[in-house]
């Protein structure tokens, strides 16, 4: 029996260890399947993935110290879509710790084998994930094929049929009835469910709904109950962690993450959100550390990017004050050490700089001045030679760190080569507006930030009401923010355009007009002269 059902099937072995992977091999050749193939090297799995389909992949987990291991070679597989829902992927591994089983598990292998391991016991799992792959086949080429509809047609029809996996059945029908906004009908079947054994997706949903709805309470209980009942089950951390920052609340949506990365800490995205609220939150120790084990942990991954170690930089930069001598150098070779192997890595001009600047400012916080200055020379000769090969957001961050530099002229050079570039871009826009006000305090810089994030959000909606709203308010708050100022102009002129609102046109000219006299100069003129000619047209 279990030899024909895998007759017409392609094996592919993955391991490093030629003992172990000789053994798989085995262990499917007496399977007598169509095809098996076998490889220890995640470049050669890749490209093998990429030109066939297996329907069985064993998958060890330890493939080699500079290889990505076999947790990060299935997440690269999944996100590049060489792997699909009809293939059956069993996970192998010697360590069973509850870090390494939880984090392997984030991944959704079908199944997770640990060492020593009897063929029979991996053939019954072999079996079973079969016998469930080829009953839910329909569905799941429905779900690959992003066919909504046919997902919940074909789950309709199982569960007439009375699948042995009915509850998975009732449970893509729910997940796609959410997709499509059908709240009331999903709620149903979350509701149904509930209670019952192994269905925490059903909480899940019902907070997501509430969460939907803006009942931001009733989500946070559905999450904290199933933190409560089940501490392992790790996305409703991250759900409970999302209703936080939901309402603003940063430094519990902080904690919420934390505990979960105390019982799984292996999961590079949730490391990185939590790095990044605690600097949000001004907690530069933790972030520190939550970045450079972000940068460790991606470093073999799919999550690999010149980001991580400049978020290591940034996280650094701000702690210095806090730390002694000896550790501020400890760290700093750090960080130069992953900023030199990310320039290296990705060699291009915009990490290049980067990661330059970001290496010259550590050198001067720890008594480097000479080399910092002529690492800053020749970055900035360097800048000028590569400068239309660089993207505007890339400028942006780099003209950020000239100014910390205090190199505030190639800076402005490169924001006005931003504006110039792309004037109407809401989003780009409203980072070089808090580059160029440098009159606002650091604790008041989230909240106008803040504010002008928002508005780019509900520019690229044609939401310009709302936009404006937001703004106004800001404006407010900080009446000579050049920044604040700027885009609320932006604002008032889409404002008027849209409703042919002659106040909003006023208002406009008004604030056009306290900004006359500024500075040729400031990185902000240009923009401002833009915003000019165009209220001048509706004149």
């Amino acid at each position: 029996m279990a030899v024909n059902k895998y007759r017409d099937k392609r094996f592919l072995i993955i391991d490093s260890v030629k003992p172990s992977r000789d053994l798989l091999k085995q262990f499917a050749f007496n399977l007598d399947p169509e095809v098996v193939e076998a490889s220890g090297y995640t470049k050669d799995i890749m490209l093998r993935c990429a030109e066939n389909h297996y329907d069985v992949l064993l998958l060890g987990y330890d493939l080699g110290e500079s290889q990505k291991n076999g947790q990060q070679l299935l997440e690269e597989l999944r996100e590049n879509g060489l792997v699909n829902r009809q293939s059956v992927v069993i996970l192998i591994t010697a360590e069973n710790s509850q870090a390494m089983v939880l984090a392997a598990l984030e991944h959704k292998p079908d199944d997770y084998l640990t060492k020593p391991y009897r063929p029979k016991d991996l053939l019954q799992r072999l079996d079973r994930c079969y016998n469930k792959k080829r009953h839910m086949k329909d569905i799941y080429q429905a779900l690959d094929a992003q066919d909504s509809e046919a997902a919940i047609a074909l789950c309709d029809r199982a569960i007439e049929r009375n699948t042995p996996y009915v509850t998975e059945c009732f449970g893509i029908k729910s997940r796609q009835l959410f997709e499509q906004n059908q709240f009331k009908q999903a709620a149903k079947i979350y509701h149904q469910f509930k209670s019952v054994r192994n269905c925490q997706w059903a909480s899940i949903g019902l907070g997501k709904i509430a969460l939907q709805e803006q009942d931001y309470s009733t989500a946070i209980n559905y999450f904290s109950e199933l933190v409560d009942k089940h501490p392992l089950y790790l996305a409703s951390y991250d759900w409970l962690a999302t209703s936080y920052e939901t309402i603003e609340q940063y430094t519990k949506a902080q904690d919420i993450l934390e505990s979960a990365l105390n019982i799984s800490p292996l999961s590079v995205k949730r490391l990185e959100r939590f790095a990044k609220l605690c600097f949000d939150t001004g907690n530069y120790e933790k972030a520190t550390r939550a970045f450079e084990q972000n940068y460790q942990l991606s470093f073999n991954s799919i999550h690999h990017k010149a980001e991580n170690a400049f978020n290591f930089s940034e996280a650094l930069n701000q702690l210095a004050p806090d730390l002694s001598e000896h550790d501020l150098k400890v760290k700093k070779n750090c960080v130069i050490n992953a900023l030199h192997e990310t320039s290296k890595t990705f060699n291009q001009a915009d990490v290049r700089v980067q990661s330059n600047l970001h290496t010259a400012r550590l050198m001067l916080k720890s008594h480097g001045e000479y080399d910092a200055k002529q690492l800053l020379s020749r970055t900035e000769k360097y800048i000028h030679s590569v400068t239309e090969q660089l993207e505007s957001s890339s400028m942006i961050s780099i003209s950020k760190l000239l100014i910390d530099l205090n190199r505030n002229e190639t800076a402005n050079e490169l924001i006005t080569q931003v504006v110039e570039r792309e004037p109407d871009n809401i989003e780009l826009m409203a980072q070089v507006d808090m580059i160029v006000d440098g009159s606002v305090q650091k604790d008041e810089q989230a909240i106008a930030q803040q504010a002008l994030n928002q508005a780019s959000v509900y520019f690229r909606q044609n939401h310009y009401q709302q936009a404006l709203a937001g703004l106004s308010a800001a404006q407010s708050l900080y009446p000579q923010h050049i920044g604040i100022k700027l885009n609320l102009i932006q604002a008032l002129l889409a404002c008027h355009k849209q409703q042919n609102d002659e106040a909003k046109l006023v208002k406009a000219g008004e604030l056009l007009a306290s900004l006359v006299g500024l500075p040729d100069s400031h990185p902000g003129h240009y923009r401002y002269q833009i915003l000019n000619e165009h209220y001048h047209s509706f004149k």
